[in-house]
């Protein structure tokens, strides 16, 4: 599809673990058969897919923004999806989209299409791409006014400290936000490299962490995760379970039993996000997964909530998935 401008009126317990200075206890036997420090569950239920169709990834251009779009292009292809990628600017500039991310390029360099490729060949993979240039003075109404317009199933973006796309967003947006965007967000963080290769297009997706609470309620980001890792083919894996608060019943959780995945579940003590992102480091995870509460915003990151407390601090993507509405 050809590139878009589009115009908004905007001109220019077991042995505890230690992990830091916090203590995380592995469950006991009681709770959920073991083997080891591994848990071995046999609940095979039916899963609500993450199904996504619509992908969309703001940039910046930056070098941050390069990483994010690796991903927001990988789960494209591994979707079949349609990805928009989305700039704002006060001005659209002659050259219209030279400065974009190039898609064929990069997925020639994984392999995937061959080096003189058209956009034709981007299409057979069961991929659709859009390039939209916002005029806009306000690049956080513009993505607002976007995304009314067209929703989309999944947002990947780049999150800087002091520039990019933190600079897009302030607290007197939150609300706003939280009326128009009810969605699923891969956060990438500016010092992480990801679990997406830039080079190869390859994905290192065997360990994932995932924060558990009684509110939001956790189990659409369990649905989440196994979904993602379903549908990257990625084995083995290793996904734990973080409590927080008070030790749940763990036959509430529905988590399946497959080959080549092992289950872990640990009870921490102490300030939950301390602990979470003590837990992340300690076993080096690839992507944290988290229920956010529906009520809220899928950027309530922005409000020193337990969702942004978490991606300030961690050590490599965060998948936050909005709970349902209550």
């Amino acid at each position: 599809m050809e590139p878009i401008v589009e115009s908004f009126g905007h001109r220019p317990r077991e042995r505890p673990t230690r992990v830091g200075t916090l203590t995380i206890e592995r469950a006991v036997t009681k709770h959920v058969p073991c083997t080891s420090s591994e848990f071995d569950i046999d609940m095979d239920a039916p899963r609500t897919p993450l199904v996504i169709h619509r992908i969309f990834h703001p940039t910046d251009f930056s070098e941050d923004s390069q990483v994010a779009f690796a991903h927001a292009l990988k789960l494209a292809v591994a979707y079949r999806a349609e990805l928009t990628i989305m700039h704002v600017d006060p001005e659209v500039s002659p050259e219209g989209f030279e400065d974009f991310p190039r898609v064929r390029p990069t997925l020639a360099k994984w392999g995937l299409l061959p080096e003189s490729s058209a956009k034709g060949d981007v299409t057979r993979l069961g991929v659709h791409i859009r390039k939209v240039r916002a005029l806009a003075s306000d690049a956080k109404q513009a993505i607002i006014h976007h995304l009314t317009a067209a929703p989309t199933d999944l947002m990947v973006l780049a999150t800087h400290q002091h520039e990019g796309f933190a600079r897009w967003v302030h607290h007197s947006l939150a609300e706003p936000v939280s009326r128009y965007m009810h969605v699923k967000t891969l956060f990438v963080p500016s010092h992480v490299h990801g679990f997406v290769d830039r080079e190869t297009g390859k994905t290192s997706l065997n360990r994932l962490l995932l924060p558990i609470s009684l509110t939001p309620p956790s189990q659409p980001a369990i649905d989440a995760a196994i979904a993602l890792v379903s549908q990257l083919n990625v084995s083995p894996v290793t996904l734990t379970l973080v409590h927080a608060g008070k030790e749940p019943d763990p036959t509430a959780l529905l988590l399946p039993d497959k080959p080549d995945w092992s289950w872990k579940q640990l009870f921490g003590q102490g300030d939950p996000v301390e602990w979470i992102l003590a837990a992340g480091a300690e076993f080096d995870v690839d992507v944290i997964v988290m229920a956010t509460k529906g009520q809220d915003s899928v950027l309530d990151m922005l409000r020193g909530s337990t969702t942004e407390r978490v991606l300030r601090g961690a050590r490599c993507p965060v998948l936050a998935i909005p709970a349902p509405l209550v």
